[in-house]
């Protein structure tokens, strides 16, 4: 009888453990904000513990949850150099505390969420730079308590106290101001066209991300240099801003969740010469609200930019393309030249599905994969080249309907034991497609380790 207790209870525990080892933990800040040094700054987090849906697991998690939240969750705030930051008051004797807590049954596709200061756990009185980890403990801490790790690290930054904490609080106070104006894309690109027509410059800049346009500029890369320019009144790096418009034409819309495109026709008449472009705007909103993080403007006659690039490019300049516009972020410009399907059905979760899904489903996924790409909503890991760092061609090969591109690509990793080289072989297969258009674009690549 003592025998078959002890049975059930190793197999009552091996069920458990491996439900909770399906438990997924992630954080993230829930309004990131400008942080100073000191407890009365809150650094809100938001914590989510998920069950997700697998083949192999159809089974609820069960996680004990406590009502001081330091007795479930544990973080690890360190600088750049690895130093520690020390707990917060209170947070050593909050461990000794064995309190109430709830137990939760998670099914399969479920989530549940909440806030925390992390201010409870660490001291945040010292400014600088630091990388944050976290643990989640479905039984609660003890000495024999299983850790989940968190599936991501966040980057924080602390600002040195100084004079100039009156303009960052101006900057989140107009930001706030943009969140509560709440106003859809189009509305956004109109304004900002016309308070450029109307010399009224400080207003047009409220909407533009600076960053993603002097990453992707090719007059100008530097964001302060960009914002003084634009002040001043000389907006020539911005495609369709050069001059004043004097009406504009809306043709189309498209708003997702955190992407939209706007497409207009503007008029000009600079100097007594009348012309009209087609304008395509490129929203995000990775604040709470939209800004404009890219512009394209073509003349009458124009390449459509949403079909291709350049039409006149061999394999070699091809890749050349690809490959500069992948390090500069620009996904936009690399997706016209590189075909994902070959990426995206070869992802975990469709390489034993994409054949049996319909050529609907496929391009539901297809378009769903290149929007978050576009605004920066996948991991490195699923991003295809994503390593791409000092590269070089090495071996061209093409007929006239079929061609192969090799590169040698070096990327430098900081190990315990210094730097160290990578050497990574791409082999790119590009197809040339048919009239009328005939234009190159790569549709899969291999890679493989160079031993030296």
């Amino acid at each position: 009888m003592v025998r078959r207790s002890i049975l059930l209870f190793i197999f009552a525990f091996a069920a458990v453990f491996s439900a909770q080892a399906e438990v997924r933990f992630s954080i993230r800040y829930h309004n990131k904000n400008i942080y100073y040094p000191g407890n009365d700054d809150e650094i809100k987090l938001k914590l989510t513990m998920s069950n997700p849906v697998n083949h192999e697991n159809s089974d609820d998690v069960t996680i004990y949850l406590a009502d001081d939240p330091r007795q479930s969750f544990g973080f690890d705030l360190r600088s750049l150099t690895g130093e520690p930051m020390p707990p917060a008051e209170g947070y050593v004797s909050s461990q000794n505390e064995r309190g109430a807590y709830r137990v939760i049954h998670l099914a399969p596709g479920q989530e549940l969420s909440i806030t925390v200061q992390l201010n409870d756990w660490v001291d945040l009185t010292k400014p600088g730079q630091y990388r944050l980890t976290s643990s989640f403990y479905p039984e609660m801490k003890d000495q024999k308590s299983i850790a989940v790790q968190a599936d991501s690290v966040l980057d924080l930054s602390v600002l040195p106290d100084t004079e100039r904490r009156w303009e960052d609080k101006l900057d989140t106070e107009v930001r706030n101001a943009l969140i509560r104006r709440d106003l859809d894309p189009w509305s956004i690109v109109r304004e900002t066209l016309e308070n450029r027509r109307d010399s009224r410059y400080n207003r047009a800049m409220l909407y533009l991300d600076f960053e993603s346009l002097a990453r992707i500029s090719r007059i100008i890369d530097d964001v302060e240099s960009l914002e003084n320019l634009l002040s001043e009144g000389s907006w020539n790096s911005i495609p369709g801003f050069e001059h004043p418009v004097t009406s504009l034409e809306l043709i189309s819309s498209q708003v997702f969740p955190r992407e939209a495109r706007v497409r207009l026709k503007a008029s000009y008449e600079p100097y007594g010469e009348s012309f009209i472009r087609d304008l395509r705007f490129y929203l995000h909103n990775p604040e709470g609200y939209w800004q404009i993080r890219r512009v394209e403007a073509l003349a009458a006659g124009d390449v459509d930019p949403a079909s291709y690039g350049r039409l006149d490019l061999n394999p070699p300049d091809v890749i050349s393309e690809l490959l500069r516009a992948i390090q500069r972020g620009d996904w936009e410009i690399a997706l016209r030249y590189y075909d994902a399907t070959d990426q995206v059905r070869n992802l975990p979760e469709y390489r034993d599905t994409w054949k049996n899904m319909s050529s609907t489903e496929h391009r539901r996924i297809l378009t769903d994969y290149r929007n978050k790409l576009i605004s920066g909503q996948l991991d490195e890991e699923r991003q295809p080249l994503h390593d791409i760092d000092t590269w070089k061609i090495t071996r061209v090969s093409y007929t006239d309907s079929e061609g192969s591109v090799t590169v040698e690509n070096t990327r430098i990793y900081d190990t315990v034991e210094g730097p160290m080289a990578q050497n990574t072989q791409y082999i790119f297969r590009l197809e040339k497609t048919p009239e009328p258009d005939e234009r190159w674009h790569v549709v899969r690549y291999d890679t493989s380790i160079i031993r030296r």
